[in-house]
């Protein structure tokens, strides 16, 4: 049986224990905000739409972009270091951890980048960095496109962690979002708790507690949270990406690149070609990690960041 397998009926037998009594583990710990808001945001053809945000620390901004179906909670090992040097601002995106999460449609790249861009010009930020992970870093390169365009100088430098940043074939988790009816009925019947755990590559899962998978999990008790994540699953490739990807060499931000050696969701080719595109990147592969390195490799993480953002 594979490690995986053992740990999915591990963890079945956890959940039925949790469901008796027999087990109480409280959501992992993170550090408290030193202060939390929801901002209203206009973009087209999305109306008003509410984001949740966290700041923590003081000085030059650094905005946390999460990945797919995580929230400001996949950066509770990071935010406490960088917090010490910096103003962190961490923002759940549409339709992901406390942020708003309409039932419509419009959860495409572009609709995910443009709240993200009408919040960067509300909160005026300014001499940015821009950290992504994985669907974030993704929107990390629309928005500093979109912004160079628009007001050069505002984005400072970026940090994409695992992106998928080109065109590639779908997962098996993407494939099964985009059948009909199936991710509708197993997010609602699965345990959210459990369909986490099973998302997880083998390398992040080895490495999380059960506190830290509630943690992911929690949001997805709302019925609205699996809306926004499949929706967005469904729509995650852009139109006319190859018109996007010509433009990266135009994108002349002093970029870190960070990557898990053993990607098997973003393969570490795509690093690769992303460091080639970039005129002014440089590509940091991290051994013993699957996709989620702030998970996996937190301690490499921290010290790539620190060293980065004091230069």
């Amino acid at each position: 049986m594979r490690l995986k397998a053992k740990l999915a009926w591990l963890w079945l037998i956890a959940v039925a224990c949790c469901g008796l009594g027999l087990i109480s583990t409280p959501a992992a710990a993170k550090r408290p905000p030193d202060k939390s808001y929801f901002i209203a945001l206009q973009a087209p053809g999305q109306g008003t739409v509410h984001l949740y945000a966290e700041e923590y620390g003081h000085g030059r901004p650094v905005l946390l972009l999460h990945g797919l179906g995580a929230s400001t909670f996949t950066w509770r090992n990071i935010i406490p270091t960088l917090a010490r040097t910096n103003r962190v601002i961490a923002v759940d995106m549409k339709g992901f951890g406390r942020s708003e999460k309409p039932f419509t449609q419009a959860y495409t790249p572009f609709d995910h980048a443009n709240l993200i861009l009408a919040f960067i010009r509300k909160r005026d930020l300014r001499d940015l960095t821009i950290v992504g992970h994985s669907f974030g870093g993704a929107i990390a390169m629309l928005v500093t496109i979109r912004l160079n365009e628009t007001s050069p100088g505002r984005v400072r430098d970026l940090v994409l962690m695992d992106a998928p940043t080109y065109r590639q074939p779908g997962t098996a988790f993407v494939r099964f979002m985009k059948t009909p009816i199936l991710p509708y009925a197993a997010l609602t019947l699965v345990p959210p708790e459990l369909s986490t755990w099973l998302s997880l590559d083998e390398s992040q899962a080895s490495k999380m507690t059960l506190a830290d998978v509630r943690g992911y999990a929690e949001p997805f008790y709302d019925a609205a949270a699996r809306h926004a994540l499949i929706t967005t699953t469904r729509r995650i490739e852009p139109k006319h990406v190859e018109r996007l990807t010509s433009q990266y060499p135009n994108v002349r931000q002093r970029t870190l690149i960070i990557w898990c050696e053993h990607d098997q969701t973003v393969p570490l080719a795509t690093g690769k070609k992303l460091v080639r595109a970039l005129p002014n990147a440089r590509l940091k592969v991290l051994k013993g990690c699957g996709h989620v390195p702030q998970d996996e490799r937190p301690e490499a993480v921290k010290q790539l960041l620190r060293s980065f953002l004091r230069g």
